[in-house]
């Protein structure tokens, strides 16, 4: 079985998610937003190995907000932050991960 979001709930301070392999996860939003996996936030590599990152973003209150979360396909969730930044794409794989409740 494919691992999927059976629901999202927003929370004053984080994502609470229910898997369709039972379990369930919150992730802060604070924890969301430093670890945007963004090409710009996190970085992106040429075929040597070499990272790249976009000049670094200052993140003011704002850019923990949730504005808005939609899900993308069905592998993963985009979240628009109340700075407006919304290029990362959260694959369920990665949610899983940051998800440090297990």
């Amino acid at each position: 079985m494919a691992l999927d979001i059976s629901n999202i709930e927003p929370f004053p301070n984080g994502l609470a998610i229910a898997w369709n392999d039972s379990k369930d996860s919150f992730i802060e939003y604070q924890t969301l937003r430093e670890r945007c996996p963004c090409a710009n936030c996190s970085g992106e590599s040429d075929v040597f190995g070499n990272v790249y990152k976009g000049p670094e973003i200052k993140l003011v209150d704002n850019a923990f907000k949730l504005i808005n979360v939609i899900k993308v396909g069905n592998y993963a969730i985009r979240i628009t932050w109340g700075d407006m930044h919304s290029d990362g794409i959260y694959t369920f794989e990665y949610l899983r991960k940051l998800d440090l409740s297990e």
